[in-house]
Order: C-alpha cells, then sequence, then structure tokens
C-alpha cells in the first residue's frame, strides 16, 4: 500500500504542475489562439488532481483498516 501512496502523491503533485500550467496558458493574452485548448487542459488537470486525490484518501482510510485490526 505503501507504493500506492507513493503514486498517488506523485500523481497529484504532476497533476497540480499540469494545472498551474495550463491555468497561466488560460491567462496568457499569447494563449488566445487556443483557449479551447488551455481551458481543456485545465479540466484534465483539475480532474487528475481529484481522482488521484480519491485514491491517496482510499489508500490511507485501507491502511487505518489494517491498523485497527493488528491492533
Amino acid at each position: 500500500m505503501v507504493s500506492a501512496v507513493s503514486t498517488s502523491s506523485a500523481g497529484v503533485s504532476a497533476a497540480l504542475q499540469r494545472f498551474d500550467g495550463a491555468a497561466a496558458r488560460v491567462a496568457s493574452p499569447r494563449s488566445a489562439a487556443e483557449p479551447v485548448t488551455a481551458v481543456t487542459e485545465l479540466a484534465s488537470a483539475s480532474f487528475g488532481v481529484s481522482v488521484n486525490t480519491a485514491v491517496l484518501k482510499s489508500t490511507i482510510e485501507a491502511e487505518k483498516r489494517v491498523l485497527d485490526i493488528l491492533v
């Protein structure tokens, strides 16, 4: 389960970096030619954060249940 925590944490980090880059492209006047692409990337990165956060939360809850059984 430790690998699930590290993988989902890395996924959250990567998605946040993508989100930051996409947000900068949405706000940039130079990206006016491709606003749909920038907003789509922003939505995709947001979904990536949500999914990886859910996996992280689920993994932590599963680890808590295992520890409760063992203790």
